[in-house]
């Protein structure tokens, strides 16, 4: 009967060690990320419009210049306002937001993202249209970004710098994350700084080998940009349902018992 009462003992202390490391993991401890913001920053790295900029730079004659104006006025921009907010709208929350309020978040951004995977699948809602038979992978030339594109200078570059990343689902998302995961607003705007760096991940990979391997680097970024405008629906629809799905996971668990 001791023998069955002490390995009773161990297996819940083994079991709360469990749980207490699953928090751990799920939340912001001790400077660390939340990793909804990882998922949702890693989800964002790879997008046409910063793919298609990031191409037309290193195709000029001088891509640094345009590369650092285009990362420093998007990285300020986006920062800025993730910054913000987060220490503004994290004043009216709790030290440490209930699992309900995270959870109904989730859910709900989740079930934004899947309606809008699911709406594109069906063809209730339109995608990006765009000319299979156009040589030049990115935007239309017609269009203001395809302007901007076609005569690059460093104030047209730090504009689409800001205007490709403009805050959107994935990144109101994350700051939501951000503000439920720690009551400090310094462990925030870490957070924000390393999602932003993140999003930025591949602008700033291509300004430290322009001055290199600027030719290699512009055919290999041509490739991934022509696969990814000729396939644009399809990894939308993928994406979206994906983290939707992931959200909606995630709301779930945190209103378990």
């Amino acid at each position: 009967m001791a023998i069955v009462t002490v390995r009773t003992a161990l297996v819940t202390d083994q079991t709360e060690r469990l749980r207490h490391l699953a928090s751990t993991v799920w939340s912001v401890q001790h400077g660390g990320m939340s990793l909804d913001a990882l998922v949702l920053a890693l989800a964002s790295v790879i997008r046409l419009t910063s793919v298609a900029s990031v191409y037309a730079m290193l195709s000029t004659t001088r891509p640094t210049r345009l590369l650092t104006a285009y990362i420093v006025a998007g990285f300020v921009f986006s920062g800025a306002i993730g910054i913000v907010l987060v220490t503004t709208l994290g004043v009216s929350t709790a030290p440490r937001a209930r699992d309900e309020v995270r959870a109904v978040i989730a859910i709900g951004l989740g079930a934004v993202s899947l309606s809008y995977a699911a709406g594109l699948l069906s063809g209730l809602m339109s995608g990006p249209v765009h000319d299979r038979t156009d040589t030049y992978p990115g935007p239309d030339s017609k269009s203001w970004l395809g302007r901007q594109l076609a005569d690059l200078s460093i104030p047209r570059a730090a504009i689409v710098g800001v205007l490709t990343h403009l805050p959107g689902l994935f990144y109101l998302a994350a700051l939501s994350a951000i503000i439920n995961s720690t009551s400090s607003n310094t462990s925030r705007i870490f957070q924000v700084v390393l999602y932003n760096a993140i999003w930025f991940a591949m602008p700033l990979t291509a300004l430290v080998l322009a001055t290199r391997r600027s030719k290699e680097l512009q055919h290999f970024l041509r490739q991934i940009t022509e696969w990814i405008w000729h396939h644009q629906r399809e990894i939308m629809i993928t994406v979206f349902g994906l983290i939707g799905v992931y959200l909606i996971v995630r709301g779930v668990m945190d209103l378990r018992p």
